[in-house]
């Protein structure tokens, strides 16, 4: 039937939806050697059964045409045939179950095989973010710690020691101590600890007697200057005081044999720039 004004469109022969595309994954055939036997002989028996099935019907009518009876052996072929139709379908079933269950197991196997993988991609990342935190974590107490030390130095370390009266060779008059030779005196070093990479930028010394209360700030001397029989001597020196720090020291000497001397150094320092090597 046609409507009026309505042209009939017709698709050209032998096109037809080209290019069509499938949104079905193709199945895997893989097939272990045991059910591809079992298929095998399932198809193979279904298909003789068959043909002897379609024989035995076609001998059963062409005797029935000619008015022969049908004997026992004729009516036991049908039966004998389909049971072995029945058993050829149970290998059949068991074949394919059997394959649906390899299939089952391979996808199964895939998709642990992904989550494993999932698993070590997510404890990588895990790992990476927290050696980053880390880093960061050390960066920021390193730069703590740095300007800390920083303004350590600018406002310097102090290191303060007593030394007592000399003990002069000799005779002494009773009642007094002598002062002791500069050869025969007692030198002390006195410490402060800085860190290794501290630059040392001056080192300010101080002197005063153990029962005064002069400030620090009053009673600072320079290296050789007397002070009460007391000095100190020769420049400043530094020593290894483990992997992160050392220790600037100042030698001094009392040469008084009656009063104990408090001497006291600060040290004043900047630190080297480090740059991080990357690995």
């Amino acid at each position: 039937m046609q409507f009026p004004g309505v042209t009939e469109f017709t698709l050209p022969s032998g096109v037809f939806f080209p290019g069509a595309i499938s949104y079905h994954e193709r199945m895997d055939m893989n097939l272990s050697d045991p059910v591809m036997a079992a298929l095998i002989g399932a198809c193979a028996t279904v298909l003789a059964t068959l043909v002897q099935l379609r024989l035995s019907w076609r001998k059963e009518m062409k005797e029935r045409e000619r008015g022969q009876p049908i004997t026992k052996k004729t009516r036991r072929g049908p039966v004998i045939v389909v049971f072995a139709l029945m058993i050829a379908a149970a290998v059949g079933g068991f074949a394919l179950s059997e394959y649906f269950v390899t299939l089952r197991d391979g996808d199964r196997d895939t998709m642990r095989t992904e989550l494993r993988s999932r698993l070590f991609e997510i404890s990588a990342s895990a790992a990476r973010l927290e050696r980053a935190r880390l880093a960061e974590r050390e960066q920021a107490e390193s730069g703590v710690l740095r300007a800390e030390a920083q303004r350590r130095g600018e406002e310097g370390v102090a290191a303060t020691a007593l030394v007592g009266p000399c003990r002069a060779e000799g005779t002494a008059t009773p009642g007094s101590r002598p002062d002791c030779s500069e050869q025969g005196a007692v030198r002390v070093a006195v410490c402060a600890r800085v860190p290794a990479a501290a630059i040392v930028r001056e080192v300010l010394l101080y002197s005063r007697s153990d029962d005064s209360q002069q400030p620090w700030a009053d009673s600072r001397v320079q290296p050789g200057q007397d002070a009460g029989r007391a000095k100190f001597v020769e420049k400043f020196f530094e020593r290894p005081d483990g992997d992160a720090a050392k220790q600037v020291c100042q030698s001094f000497i009392n040469l008084n044999g009656e009063t104990a001397r408090q001497a006291r150094i600060v040290v004043k320092y900047t630190l080297q720039e480090t740059h991080a090597v990357s690995r």
